[in-house]
């Protein structure tokens, strides 16, 4: 509660580099104001309440209720230009990347083989200059070009016990959602924050579910058009669910900004 001689009228306004200037005046005595000047990020975490102290009293005085932390706080026009900007270096990246291919290209390679000999049999060395990783280079790799063991089985065992966890993973996120559940990313008004279930253990298990369904049926039945489709998919959910993310900071302020700290988004991705 605030006396009859303290008042605490709060503004803000923010500064053309994406800075927040909030002004707290407080009257602390008749003719006596103190102002107290707080430059942050917008997008940073701010706390739900700041609390200051009147000098003559024990009493805690709420100054302002600080409003949901903003992930995007350029205009458009601004917008467009990184949009612009990150295509431009793109192309310019891409150019690079072409021209010192096209370098290494008109090199010879310079092998010795006398050297590479030497090397092989210097039994001093041997097991300090990581020979395990170059046996299981060529052994992979020629399984790869010859695979001698067939592990179809194997693999398609795997798949379909990922159809059947993504399905059970997808039934059981419907249950937890309830009444909140939507297509649409935005949360509905009346939603409330989902914590339990499989929410415990990843923040989109509805989106986690379709992308391991979608790999697992495509290996299930060796299809590659499923497959570029699967990874199609997964970068749309993705792209979703940061969209969807950015909502639910809005409607649910540091509660969602916890539990993103907590939870990561796909699970163990």
């Amino acid at each position: 509660t605030l006396s009859t001689t303290s008042i605490l009228p709060s503004t803000r306004r923010e500064t053309d580099d994406g800075h927040a200037i909030i002004h707290h005046h407080r009257v602390e005595e008749p003719m006596s104001v103190a102002s107290i000047i707080t430059a942050r990020p917008c997008n940073m975490p701010m706390p739900s309440l700041s609390t200051f102290r009147v000098p003559d009293a024990a009493t805690k005085i709420r100054c302002f209720q600080s409003p949901p932390p903003r992930w995007h706080l350029v205009s458009h026009a601004s917008q467009d230009s990184n949009d612009a900007d990150t295509l431009n270096g793109f192309v310019v990246k891409g150019k690079q990347f072409l021209d010192d291919l096209g370098s290494g290209l008109s090199r010879s390679p310079e092998f010795d083989r006398s050297v590479v000999t030497r090397e092989l049999w210097d039994t001093e060395q041997l097991g300090k200059r990581g020979e395990p990783y170059v046996l299981g280079q060529v052994v992979l790799g020629l399984l790869v070009i010859a695979p001698i063991i067939n592990l179809e089985p194997v693999v398609r065992i795997l798949a379909f016990s990922a159809v059947s966890l993504a399905t059970v993973i997808i039934l059981s996120s419907l249950g937890t959602l309830g009444s909140s559940l939507t297509p649409l990313p935005k949360p509905r008004e009346n939603a409330m924050l989902k914590t339990d279930g499989m929410f415990k253990y990843m923040r989109h298990p509805l989106y986690m579910g379709l992308i391991l369904g979608s790999f697992g049926l495509a290996v299930l039945t060796s299809s590659l058009s499923r497959g570029m489709f699967a990874v199609a998919l997964t970068i749309v959910l993705n792209y979703k669910a940061e969209f969807e993310e950015e909502k639910l900071v809005e409607k649910f302020n540091e509660d969602y900004i916890r539990y993103m700290s907590a939870v990561k988004r796909f699970w163990i991705l």
